[in-house]
């Protein structure tokens, strides 16, 4: 009987313990996903859901596909940032980042965000000359910008933590052990 049972144990841990090996994700981020910045931008933040390598890193890129020269970028716990070496321009910006998670899996995923200060005049000329140049590139940028993150993001992220399914399915399985286990005891 003990043997059917630490069987059962074993097959429903295998079963559900992929959520407790599950990869972790971006939790938050300054500016976020489709933000509007209104005032200059000097840094960016990313907050993940676990610890981060040293070995992790992220680019900036301008609606042109150009990286954008970061200054300081420092890795320190579940959080990185950069700052950059001078403000952003106005116009969009996608921030790809790639991280090792403390389970060792590489993850990485994007985010798009926009700048429009207002009174700044010399990027928006650039920013009109470019639409000018290139309509089919200003299309592709705008249906970056209009994509929902559920799609911009390459990994499927949740919001519950990775330890809480499988504790409520171990504590499930040890009471309906307990309870098989007093049921069967109440027979004899």
């Amino acid at each position: 009987m003990t043997k059917k049972v630490s069987l059962l144990f074993l097959l429903l841990f295998t079963l559900f313990s992929s959520q407790a090996l599950a990869h972790t994700g971006l939790k938050d981020s300054t500016p976020k996903d489709g933000e509007v910045l209104t005032k200059p931008m000097q840094e960016l933040t990313l907050i993940f859901q676990t610890k981060v390598e040293q070995t992790s890193k992220v680019n900036v890129l301008n609606s042109k596909g150009e990286p954008v020269n970061l200054g300081n970028f420092v890795i320190e716990g579940n959080e990185m940032w950069a700052t950059f070496l001078q403000p952003l321009e106005n116009g969009n910006y996608k921030v790809d980042w790639e991280i090792i998670g403390a389970d060792g899996h590489p993850i990485e995923g994007e985010f798009a965000f926009s700048v429009k200060v207002p009174g700044d005049e010399s990027s928006n000329d650039k920013q009109e000359e470019s639409v000018q140049e290139d309509p089919v590139k200003t299309e592709e940028s705008k249906e970056t910008t209009n994509t929902p993150p559920e799609q911009k993001v390459k990994i499927k992220q949740s919001n519950i933590p990775s330890y809480v399914i499988p504790s409520i399915v171990g504590v499930l399985f040890v009471l309906a052990a307990g309870s098989f286990l007093w049921l069967m005891r109440r027979k004899k």
